[in-house]
């Protein structure tokens, strides 16, 4: 299994694309939230930070699931303001 998280250390939303799923999941400032794949392979993941948030791209297309900081899963659309869509 292979895992990586991303924490929002600003002062408001930010957020986490994955791909190539296509989810979005929201974090508020301090929050944490961590992408795991089934897959075991040398580089799982590429990390990119943009203008509009961090895309976390699952290499392997494998299906990944982000859970909070105590594992329970955070959907896609987590906290996603309305003027998002």
């Amino acid at each position: 299994m292979s895992r990586t998280s991303v924490s929002n250390e600003t002062g408001g939303l930010l957020c986490l694309w994955v791909e190539p799923a296509g989810t979005d999941h929201w974090l508020r400032p301090g929050e944490e939230f961590t992408v795991v794949t089934s897959t075991v392979e040398e580089s799982p993941f590429n990390v990119v930070v943009h203008d509009e948030g961090v895309t976390v791209w699952v290499n392997s297309g494998a299906d990944a699931e982000v859970v909070d900081r105590s594992g329970t899963p955070v959907p896609s659309g987590h906290q996603r303001p309305a003027d998002a869509d």
